[in-house]
C-alpha cells in the first residue's frame, strides 16, 4: 500500500508502531482527497493550497492527548517562506506515495509545526508539562478557507465522516481538546460516543480575561489527570 509506505523499517519515531503506522498511512490519503473540490468558500488547488493532514508526535503514545483544531489557516506574510516548503512536501507526498516522501513530509513538518499557533496561545502545552512532541493535532476541515472563513456545515461533516474519524479510530486518544467551540460542535459527539474525556479552549473574542484563565485552567487540570493515569 501507498508505494511502499507500510515498509518504514528502522526510521519509525519512538511512539506505539501500531499507532504510528495507521496514522502515517493516512496522510497521503488526506491530502490526495478532492472529495470538497467543487465548494467555494475552500481554498482548493494543484499549488499551496492542499489539504493538510494533521500532526503526531513522537511521543504521542505516551500521552494520548489529542487536539482538534477547526480548518488549517491561510499563513502569515511571515510564514509564507517555510509554509512554501511544507505544502511542496505535501504535494510531493501525494504524488509520489513512497517511503521517501513520507520521511520527507514529516521531517518538513517537524521543523514548521512550532510555527504554528497550536504551540503558542492555543494550547497550555507548558502548564502540561508537555512539548509538541506529545501530542498529536488535526482539523475538522483539512483544508484551508478563503478569508479564513468558517468552513461550510456540509463540508465539515462530510470531512469529519471521511478523515476525522479515522484519526479518532487509529490515535485511541486518552484526552481529546477541541481548540475552539466551532471543532467541538461539529465532531464531539464523535468523541462522546467512544467515552473519551473532552473539553475545549474557549477562544471567544467577547471573553473576560479571567474566564478565559479559569478555561485553560481547566483544561490543563484535565490533561494533566488523563495523562498521569495513563502512565499509571
Amino acid at each position: 500500500m501507498w508505494g511502499g509506505v507500510t515498509d518504514l523499517g528502522g526510521d519509525c519515531p519512538s511512539i506505539a508502531y501500531r499507532v504510528w503506522m495507521l496514522t502515517v498511512l493516512d496522510y497521503a490519503r488526506v491530502v490526495s482527497c478532492e472529495a470538497c473540490s467543487a465548494v467555494g468558500k475552500l481554498l482548493r488547488d494543484s499549488g499551496e493550497n492542499v489539504p493538510q493532514p494533521g500532526f503526531v508526535g513522537r511521543r504521542y503514545g505516551e500521552t494520548g492527548v489529542f487536539l482538534v483544531g477547526q480548518n488549517p489557516g491561510v499563513p502569515t506574510v511571515g510564514l509564507a517562506a517555510r509554509d512554501k516548503a511544507y505544502t511542496a512536501a505535501l504535494r510531493s507526498l501525494r504524488d509520489n506515495q513512497t517511503k521517501q516522501s513520507l520521511l520527507g513530509a514529516l521531517g518538513v513538518m517537524r521543523d514548521f509545526v512550532p510555527s504554528w499557533p497550536i504551540s503558542g496561545s492555543y494550547f497550555p502545552l507548558e502548564e502540561c508539562g508537555m512539548t509538541l512532541d506529545d501530542i498529536a493535532y488535526c482539523n475538522v476541515v483539512r483544508c484551508r478557507t478563503v478569508s479564513n472563513s468558517p468552513p461550510p456545515t456540509s463540508v465539515a461533516d462530510r470531512c469529519g465522516s471521511l478523515h476525522f474519524q479515522a484519526w479518532l479510530d487509529a490515535l485511541q486518544p486518552s484526552v481529546v481538546v477541541f481548540v475552539g467551540k466551532w471543532a467541538r460542535d461539529r465532531v464531539g459527539h464523535m468523541v462522546q460516543a467512544k467515552g473519551i474525556p473532552a473539553d475545549f479552549m474557549n477562544r471567544a473574542r467577547d471573553l473576560s480575561s479571567q474566564a478565559r484563565m479559569e478555561n485553560r485552567d481547566r483544561v490543563a487540570k484535565l490533561v494533566r489527570a488523563v495523562v498521569a493515569g495513563r502512565r499509571g
